[in-house]
């Protein structure tokens, strides 16, 4: 297998002529306790050179780490071989350098990645127009329309509406499998958690406040008398304020953002995406997957954890 997949270069790559041998780790995750694709991967380093200085299965965890040691050029090639290799069987897999490997900040998008749906998309089907606006929704996402003109034109077709409905859909709201893991085990270990979100606050703060995010950015929706007035109010949650989230909170926290992990599925997202040391694509729109290595297609939220080498 020769191809290679075509991304921006991750943080840790350095140029040939200052590269060097470091400590990689190959985060390896099948949706099922078939060893096949593990071997599959451990075929694929051997036919390329690089030997597996230790590994640590974990069955329960369907989970395997190999432990190897290479160039950061090296690495950077066998990552895009295997993530060809994983496209086409059920695995995600991660490779990134062990100094460094936990991270200090976590940042995530809400709809379509800590919750099922896009929430403004259940709102509108709510009122019989769910299918004009998720288009609108699923374009904005891809890239092909203008997030703050796309946002003001979903917005404008709810003017109206009461702001009741805006707490119905919150209380069903789904949280994505293993969303509340993830955070959970972010707290335990010391890292900070924002929600940051281009939804409206009456959905956004309940979705905080269930999962425990220390923080929540998120669209203000114009309210009067109880009722939408079709306006979203400034300032507007978009891809620039996200990626300004970011850098606002690692530096509240003293740290580079090379310490960071981020989260997200649409275009609005990869600015940040692209920003953090390890800016993870969850189930992603083809933008996304385009433009960030680290994708979680077939596992859950919870990998990220396993990424990040935490297992306790």
């Amino acid at each position: 297998m020769n191809e290679t997949m075509s991304f921006p270069n991750p943080y840790w790559l350095l140029k040939q002529t200052e590269d060097t041998e470091t400590a990689f780790v190959v985060v390896l995750i099948p949706t099922s306790t078939d060893e096949a694709v593990v071997k599959l991967a451990q075929q694929l380093l051997d036919e390329n050179n690089i030997e597996i200085d230790s590994s640590n299965l974990m069955p329960d965890k369907q989970v395997a780490e190999m432990f190897i040691s290479a160039t950061t050029q090296a690495a950077w090639e066998i990552f895009q071989k295997l993530l060809i290799l994983v496209s086409n069987v059920d695995a995600d897999v991660f490779v990134l350098p062990v100094a460094g490997r936990k991270k200090r900040l976590l940042i995530c998008d809400m709809d379509s990645t800590i919750v099922k749906t896009e929430t403004l998309d259940d709102i509108a089907e709510h009122i019989g127009i769910g299918t004009q606006v998720s288009d609108i929704t699923a374009r904005a996402m891809r890239g092909e329309l203008d997030f703050r003109k796309a946002l003001d034109e979903r917005i404008s077709l709810l003017e109206g509406v009461s702001e009741k409905l805006f707490e119905e859909v919150a209380q069903g709201v789904q949280i994505n499998l293993g969303a509340e893991e993830l955070i959970n085990f972010a707290h335990k270990h010391g890292l900070r958690t924002v929600l940051v979100s281009g939804g409206f606050e009456p959905i956004v703060k309940v979705v905080a406040a269930k999962l425990g995010f220390d923080h929540y950015v998120c669209n203000k929706a114009e309210i009067t008398n109880g009722k939408l007035t079709g306006k979203v109010l400034e300032p507007i949650v978009d891809a620039d304020t996200k990626l300004n989230v970011l850098k606002e909170e690692a530096k509240q926290l003293k740290i580079t953002l090379e310490q960071a992990c981020t989260v997200g599925d649409g275009a609005n997202d990869l600015p940040m995406l692209q920003a953090a040391g390890i800016g993870v694509g969850y189930k992603g729109k083809p933008l996304v997957c385009a433009g960030t290595p680290y994708q979680i297609n077939t596992s859950s939220l919870a990998s990220i954890i396993l990424m990040m080498g935490i297992t306790v």
